[in-house]
């Protein structure tokens, strides 16, 4: 009697016949037959995967269905094992990629940038009490506010090109690093020249649309938030690298 050999997965490539079926195991083909072989209670089909018991010798010695929901399992965990390394490897990249930035930008610029959007795009640096709550606004919602039309308050206005200055403005100094030109270090402003302007233009207005409320009932329903200094700061502070850092030669 030939010793007990491993447990392999296969699939049914010929089911028996008046011939002996066929299975793939491993890349080969290997013969089977239904009488002291075949341990599953369905016949078997084409396609099929079975778990495959050899001898020591390489002969089939027993056939068996894998269930459904084993290979559902089996192929989740391969796709989780195959988006965990994918993610690794991104992570990898994304790591080198900021690395590299970060050497080019210096770590305090890469971070102060990064933050002047976080903080330009969530944190809410203006409200307006409406009577049943304070409806907030991040600077990017405001700098699409019209104060002609207060409704714009409720519907959230609409972003035109003076927003696409201010889009370009935050992304401009993460080309610093790549623009070969003595002027070049002096962009790293132009998100905090950009957040002044865009400051004063929105003060003056927000005064004036809300000038005859105020007169009427004696407050502004409109208010800011302590997050505009938040901003301000960390534009401030990548707007320093202008001063600290030597122009790209």
């Amino acid at each position: 009697m030939s010793d007990a050999g491993p447990r392999m997965r296969g699939t049914i490539v010929k089911v028996p016949d008046a011939s002996p079926g066929l299975l793939v195991v491993n890349g080969q083909q290997k013969q089977f037959t239904l009488e002291g072989i075949w341990k599953s209670p369905v016949a078997p089909a084409v396609n099929m995967t079975v778990d495959v018991d050899l001898d020591s010798t390489g002969s089939v010695t027993a056939v068996k269905v894998v269930d459904a929901q084993q290979l559902a399992t089996e192929h989740l965990k391969q796709l989780s094992g195959v988006a965990q390394e994918r993610g690794k490897e991104a992570a990898e990249l994304a790591k080198q990629g900021i690395g590299a930035l970060a050497a080019r930008m210096g770590a305090v610029a890469l971070g102060s940038a990064v933050l002047v959007w976080i903080a330009w795009f969530f944190f809410p640096v203006a409200g307006v009490d409406t009577g049943g709550g304070r409806v907030s606004y991040t600077f990017w919602n405001l700098i699409g506010i019209d104060f002609r039309n207060l409704d714009s308050l409720a519907t959230g206005g609409s972003h035109g090109f003076f927003s696409l200055i201010g889009l370009i403005a935050i992304a401009v100094p993460f080309a610093v690093p790549f623009v070969h030109a003595t002027w070049s270090k002096y962009l790293n402003a132009a998100p905090l020249a950009y957040i002044v302007l865009g400051l004063i233009i929105m003060f003056g207005k927000e005064h004036s649309a809300f000038k005859e409320i105020v007169q009427n009932a004696g407050m502004n329903p409109f208010s800011w938030s302590v997050m505009t200094f938040v901003l301000l700061i960390v534009a401030a502070v990548l707007a320093y690298e202008t001063v600290k850092k030597p122009a790209n030669a």
